[in-house]
């Protein structure tokens, strides 16, 4: 069984591209996607230093970033705004790029719901939970389930009714390709009549 023939619907969130064809465009028009991190992320005057190496500063803010971390309509997966805000955005744009995918393949998402469709994440970070954590006062009942690395597949299985394997893999860097590899295996196993994956 090929790759190409796994592939029914796509969706992604990238630096400079919300889309596939954006993101398309973007490599073959050879377009550089890094930019600045945000200011309003954190304080830049507080970390910048103009000598490389000073333990705990930065000499550049050049990032690759994500355009919108916050657009999340929390009601479309019966998720209450409490809980929302303590999930990582990780969670949140992996719910509405699952949604997108399964949208550009034309698959209903209750037609899905109770079946055997298997969810593979690859994940690593967890930058979101700690700087929750820096704030005790923000913390609450949702902390944990909005911010566990196992939870970032966990949380798309839940939402969609999906009763197939549901894993996140941290392998660093390979994390996704990882995960990728993982979802092509069972499909050529027959363990699953549908996989969503993230590469």
């Amino acid at each position: 069984m090929s790759l190409q023939t796994l592939i029914t619907g796509r969706a992604c969130r990238l630096p400079g591209a919300n889309d596939p064809q954006a993101f398309a465009e973007s490599l073959f028009a050879g377009k550089d996607l890094v930019t600045e991190i945000p200011r309003e992320r954190w304080s830049q005057s507080a970390f910048l230093h103009p000598q490389p190496g000073v333990r705990g500063k930065s000499y550049t803010f050049a990032a690759g970033v994500l355009d919108d971390l916050w657009s999340f309509d929390a009601s479309v997966f019966s998720i209450s705004a409490r809980e929302a805000s303590q999930m990582d955005p990780q969670q949140r744009i992996l719910l509405q790029v699952v949604w997108e995918a399964l949208e550009d393949a034309g698959l209903p998402p209750d037609r899905l719901a109770g079946q055997s469709v298997g969810v593979f994440v690859g994940a690593s970070t967890m930058g979101y939970g700690t700087r929750l954590a820096h704030d005790p006062l923000t913390a609450d009942a949702y902390l944990m389930t909005g911010n566990t690395l196992s939870l970032v597949s966990n949380r798309i299985s839940h939402a969609f009714d999906l009763r197939g394997p549901s894993l996140t893999v941290d392998t660093a860097c390979s994390s996704s390709l990882f995960a990728l590899a993982l979802a092509e295996q069972a499909m050529e196993r027959g363990r699953l009549t549908l996989r969503l994956s993230q590469a």
